[in-house]
């Protein structure tokens, strides 16, 4: 069996995910690590977070918007799916990062920084959805009630190489 991979040669998941954890009595690292980030970014960072280990692979996300709004507030790539130095050594790319989130999850992770009254559903949001909805974004998702905050905020998601647009100069 290669590390990282189950005896049938297929990726492992990582073992954490947001609330995997919570039903079955055991310490949720992902409930730490999120404590440890929420703690720092409270101390307003004097300087942009470091991705640049993350970059050497993932450099699409150099000048994605989710990436660098978080990146210049001090969270950067870490601060969401922890060190994930197993990953970062795997050059076959088979190991995930340390924390991963499904659709159904990525809300509640983002409202542990990104409190709901801080951007209430106010008139700016109803105009928005009006002029979006049923209607795709530049990142190809399609604007619904349902939508959750990666569908109109950046387009965090990890492409294959020939989705992939490289800025041209």
């Amino acid at each position: 069996m290669m590390d990282g991979c189950s005896e049938e040669g297929q990726p492992v998941k990582p073992e954490t995910t947001v609330g995997d954890t919570a039903s079955s009595g055991k310490k949720d690292p992902l409930s730490d690590h999120l404590g440890r980030i929420i703690e720092a970014v409270s101390a307003k960072p004097a300087k942009p977070a470091d991705n640049s280990a993350c970059l050497v692979c993932h450099n699409d996300f150099a000048e994605e918007e989710l990436s660098l709004k978080h990146e210049e507030g001090g969270v950067g790539c870490t601060g969401c799916h922890g060190p994930s130095e197993d990953h970062g050594g795997d050059e076959l790319n088979i190991l995930f990062p340390d924390f991963l989130f499904g659709r159904l999850e990525i809300v509640a992770f983002c409202t542990n920084c990104h409190k709901e009254e801080e951007h209430p559903k106010d008139e700016v949001y109803d105009l928005f959805l009006k002029k979006w909805s049923g209607k795709y974004r530049p990142n190809g998702r399609m604007i619904s009630n349902n939508s959750i905050c990666t569908d109109c905020h950046g387009n965090h998601a990890i492409l294959a190489p020939h989705q992939i647009q490289f800025p041209t100069e």
